[in-house]
């Protein structure tokens, strides 16, 4: 885990899993100290775990009433005795947690205008990957994208005629209508 988590201050929900499954998810207020023990101790919990343990922060409070109720239904199940085909007790995988969080400490706020201008310049000219600036940066790649689309402006469609030097069409050419011979000319 990296120190993210110290500067981490104002409310933070805190999913954590054992394994494939998850076993708490918690709502902290960072601004107490006591909290922030807490979140320690936890991050000291997974560090020491040989990756037994996983740590990580709902993305807003929505996501943590969702992630809150499928816990509560993983424990029901586990305590349910139910087993699946290989004889293991059931339960909902971490996996149906994977939209609801994110990696703890986590900046999802925009970048600067400096910050972005400095992203496009790696980009164009040191021609630094998508990846790259995604981990120098510790941006999300869709993020670096959005920046670098972000780069070229718009292109409004011109108020001109495109058929610039063409005639307008004309009418056609008056004429006399001859009836077709009918029957042979023989």
């Amino acid at each position: 885990m990296d120190a993210k988590y110290k500067k981490m201050r104002g409310r933070a929900w805190i999913l954590t899993y054992y394994r494939d499954f998850p076993d708490s998810a918690t709502s902290l207020n960072l601004n107490k100290e006591v909290d922030r023990d807490y979140l320690k101790a936890l991050v000291e919990l997974v560090n020491e775990a040989d990756r037994e343990w996983g740590l990580c922060e709902f993305k807003n409070e929505d996501c943590y009433r969702k992630g809150r109720r499928l816990v509560g239904q993983h424990h029901k199940l586990r305590r349910s005795g139910k087993r699946d085909e290989g004889g293991y007790p059931t339960g909902i995988p971490i996996g149906k947690f994977q939209r609801l969080v994110q990696p703890l400490g986590y900046n999802s706020l925009p970048l600067s205008k400096r910050e972005e201008k400095a992203i496009r310049e790696e980009y164009q000219y040191r021609h630094y990957s998508v990846a790259k600036l995604a981990d120098d940066w510790d941006v999300s790649e869709s993020h670096i994208w959005k920046v670098l689309k972000g780069d070229k402006p718009s292109v409004l469609p011109s108020k001109e005629s495109i058929n610039i030097g063409t005639f307008k069409g004309q009418p056609p050419v008056p004429g006399r209508v001859v009836p077709k011979a009918r029957g042979s000319t023989l």
